[in-house]
């Protein structure tokens, strides 16, 4: 294992992050992460591609490491240098027309009178199709409309006769009872409604095997507190453009205290899971999910 090799694996494990989880940071292919940690630069595709991997992997890890690549081109170009010999030159095969191969003339295919007149047949009977379906249909519609129509009800209209005695002593007993129905409603309206506070509601609205989504709604504010128990964990704290809040370690005993009120969505990225208890508003966050390196987002539902 070379120095490189050796700072990385180091910085990888103090971190508690595994070779498919710089894999998924990185999006640089196992086997490559593999091969820099143990110095086996010949499976690499070439020079620039080792620098650039192994770049990539220290700013995954956090680990400034321009410096011990620097000092050690010379190790890596050798391992370059020796794979490319090592490989065989292929050589190139020249591909030699055949005799047999003749060019074809075109054969030109003369259209017939009846072709020519066929799209304008076509069209012809298409419209008489049209025409005839039109036909079929607006009749029927027109009967079953006048069918339809109750203004052409044969029922007799019998008419009321005026000043009937029945209908004053309905008008009057349904006078009695609006004005007794309207006693009652200001009484209730007296009486004042009881108000209850709004609480907030977490909801998972999304859950697969390392990355939960949390959304937070009818709050006022959204403050997160992250807290290391039983032993201490990585933490990165980013929003979804981005922007980075946190990346360090959380020790034992320590709590990280954030307000994320003018936000819309932050992602955690907890490195041991199963060491931390996390707060959102100062409820317990309960994850399903017993993975030590988890991927936690927090939208803030307005």
């Amino acid at each position: 294992m070379t120095e490189i090799g050796k700072v990385l694996r180091e910085a990888r494990v103090a971190k508690g992050l595994s070779i498919d989880d710089i894999q998924e940071l990185t999006k640089i292919q196992k086997r490559y992460l593999e091969a820099i940690e143990e110095g086996n630069y010949r499976i690499l595709p070439g020079q620039f591609y080792v620098k650039a991997f192994i770049r990539q992997y220290a700013e995954a890890v956090g680990v400034d490491t321009s410096e011990i690549v620097e000092s050690n081109n010379t190790a890596v170009s050798q391992e370059i240098v020796e794979k490319e010999e090592s490989e065989p030159i292929k050589p190139i095969k020249e591909e030699i027309p055949s005799r047999s191969t003749k060019t074809r003339e075109p054969i030109n295919v003369k259209s017939s009178p009846m072709m020519d007149y066929l799209p304008r047949i076509l069209i012809g009977v298409l419209v008489i199709g049209i025409i005839a379906l039109l036909w079929v249909i607006i009749p029927n519609n027109s009967g079953k409309s006048v069918k339809n129509n109750p203004s052409q009800s044969s029922n007799p209209v019998i008419e009321k006769p005026k000043n009937n005695p029945l209908d004053q002593q309905a008008k009057n007993t349904g006078q009695k009872n609006n004005q007794q129905t309207t006693g009652a409603q200001t009484q209730q309206n007296v009486q004042p409604a009881p108000t209850t506070p709004s609480q907030q509601v977490l909801t998972v609205a999304s859950s697969t095997r390392k990355r939960t989504t949390i959304e937070v709604s009818k709050n006022q504010a959204l403050k997160v507190d992250i807290t290391a128990k039983g032993g201490a964990s990585y933490l990165g704290i980013k929003n979804e453009l981005g922007k980075s809040f946190f990346a360090s370690n959380v020790n034992d005993g320590q709590t990280q205290s954030f307000d994320f009120t003018n936000e819309n969505e932050v992602i955690l990225n907890v490195g041991a899971t199963q060491n931390v208890e996390i707060k959102v508003n100062d409820e317990v966050l309960q994850l399903s999910s017993k993975l030590a390196h988890q991927y936690i987002t927090i939208k803030n539902v307005k």
